[in-house]
């Protein structure tokens, strides 16, 4: 476990940490990962677009380029994006900014690794001043290069080293006060306050800044006790003298203590992800190294043995319930079989094959066939019921030309004091809808004009396809 301390090999659930008395002292910890390595900007390539998507909590989102191809990204630990010269965090950039977007190389089927953004513009001073409040909220993020005894040595990431020498170099010295924390690679933490280590910087140097990412400064700080997290390779945040660690906000924190049960299941810790060691297959987020889990007659799939695919169907036969459809993006077509007792769902009910129409983006969760190509599948769902089932909504913003800008949100949740609260928006779209749109409220089909801001609403788009931009088919209005 990420927050636990590390005694004999065993994960130890996170709520047990907290039922125990105090912290057990950590054993052994063996260094098995190398350090990471920063990139170099001259190996990037700049691709003109605008932003069309962000999801701010795992820090990815889409680019429409200026010749009309859409690019899905990831942004590394280390990557940062920059607004009107200064550093941001992805919530400042607004949806429809073009920007000159640097990507690392991709393998194919891949989200491109976002470096940066460049929009051409001098460093704004309230755009640096923001960006500071937003980090010294949640520690600045690094990875650590060694562990030693009850010291943990960390590189700290920024790109604009300058900036951050102005900002943090006065606190960067040794003997000032410290507390680290665990986080993973979209630097999220758990639970700063309970699960943060306090200590002091014992060491601080300065070094070359010729990767992008790197601050030029490398810290070695003190730990009262050391994490199983606290390991060469992995990450965490520092928050420095003065500063208040506390919990990121619910639904970007990794645990959300303190609220109500986390309802999207896209937020929650991943396990295959954060532990990959526990899983005996490989997944969609880890284990590379070992093959896929095989379908049993009879036994449904364990969580996470998936390999998710997005693809619009073309066809379904439901007397033989094979089908075809078309990978998004590539267009590459899948013919399938459906097991035996498959989940089909559409507009968030379990409904027969027939029911489900083509020419529609869906969710399929793949499994290998006897030759170890994906054309099993268990699961078929449309992108409304995946949203209803993980309690997403999004607020329509505004609509102009056809054009929704859509802010993606979950339900209300009940906070430390027992009152019902509005967590922040986790994401932001826009999307595409056409005069073929179909637009339901209340059982019965509107038009689409009707809708204005701050409807509340999910939708289904067709899958973006070669030539042909991906684009909202049906929405669903959830609320006024």
């Amino acid at each position: 476990m990420s927050r636990t301390v590390f005694t004999t090999g065993q994960v130890m659930p996170a709520p047990l940490l907290l039922r125990l008395p105090f912290l057990l002292l950590l054993l052994a910890l063996p260094v098995l990962a190398a350090v990471p390595a920063f990139p170099r900007i001259e190996d990037a390539r700049r691709v003109r677009g605008e932003l069309i998507s962000a999801d701010f909590i795992h820090r990815s989102g889409q680019i429409r380029t200026d010749r009309g191809e859409r690019i899905d990204f990831t942004m590394p630990p280390p990557a940062i994006m920059k607004f009107r010269g200064a550093e941001a965090d992805m919530r400042d950039v607004p949806l429809g900014t073009r920007m000159d977007f640097l990507l690392l190389p991709s393998e194919t089927g891949r989200p491109a690794p976002l470096l940066t953004t460049d929009d051409g513009q001098k460093p704004d001073l309230e755009q640096r001043r923001q960006f500071r409040e937003f980090i010294e909220k949640r520690g600045i993020a690094g990875w650590i290069t060694k562990t030693e005894g009850k010291q943990v040595t960390v590189q700290l990431f920024s790109g604009d080293p300058a900036a951050f020498q102005e900002a943090y170099g006065e606190l960067l010295a040794k003997g000032r006060s410290t507390r680290t924390c665990v986080a993973n690679d979209e630097l999220r933490t758990w639970n700063p306050p309970v699960d943060g280590e306090n200590g002091s910087i014992q060491e601080a140097r300065k070094l070359p800044t010729d990767r992008f990412g790197f601050s030029g400064h490398e810290i070695t700080v003190s730990v009262s006790n050391m994490l199983e997290g606290f390991r060469r390779g992995r990450i965490v945040r520092i928050s420095l003298q003065g500063w208040k660690a506390q919990d990121q906000f619910y639904g970007e924190s990794l645990m959300g203590y303190g609220f109500g049960r986390m309802q999207n299941r896209d937020l929650v810790e991943n396990v295959a992800k954060e532990y990959p060691g526990q899983f005996p297959f490989r997944t969609d987020h880890g284990n590379d190294h070992l093959p896929w889990y095989q379908l049993k007659d009879d036994i449904s799939p364990p969580p996470f043995s998936e390999h998710l695919v997005l693809g619009e169907l073309i066809k379904l036969d439901t007397g033989t319930g094979t089908g075809r459809f078309l990978t998004e993006t590539t267009g590459t077509p899948v013919d399938f079989t459906l097991i035996a007792k498959p989940v089909l769902r559409h507009l968030g009910k379990d409904v027969r094959a027939a029911s489900l129409p083509p020419n529609q983006r869906y969710r399929f969760h793949c499994f290998q066939d006897a030759a170890g190509a994906f054309t099993r599948i268990a699961l078929v769902s449309d992108d409304i019921s995946h949203l209803a089932a993980n309690a997403t909504t999004a607020r329509i913003v505004s609509i102009k030309d056809g054009r929704i800008h859509a802010a993606w949100r979950l339900p209300l949740v009940k906070d430390y004091n027992g009152d019902m609260q509005r967590p922040p928006d986790i994401g932001a779209s826009l999307l595409d809808a056409h005069m073929s749109t179909t637009v339901r409220k209340d059982g019965r089909v509107v038009p689409l004009a009707s809708l204005k801001p701050g409807d509340e609403i999910r939708v289904n788009v067709a899958a973006e396809l070669p030539g042909r931009p991906g684009h909202v088919t049906e929405i669903q209005v959830t609320a006024p």
